[in-house]
């Protein structure tokens, strides 16, 4: 992996945390509206759940990646010499 991958996953993880707001706000004002004839507010928030969703996994896993995986410059192993 290389370096300019690790940096991308702390900006990733607020992202993702705003769709997940984004979506309970969209059902939360639908559902209180009572007009539940349109489905288009619901597929958005589904989408944005959706998308909310893997862009925190995608953070925790470059997160965990760059734990496991530290940089070569700290790597102690026999393949430098």
């Amino acid at each position: 992996m290389s370096n300019s991958t690790r940096g991308a996953a702390p900006s990733v993880r607020p992202i993702g945390s705003t769709a997940l707001l984004a979506a309970g706000i969209i059902t939360a004002i639908q559902l209180s509206t009572g007009s539940h004839t349109s489905g288009g507010p619901y597929v958005v928030a589904l989408m944005l759940c959706v998308v909310g969703t893997g862009l925190r996994i995608e953070s925790a896993v470059r997160d965990r990646a760059s734990e496991t995986n530290p940089a070569r410059e700290t790597r102690h192993d026999h393949t430098d010499e």
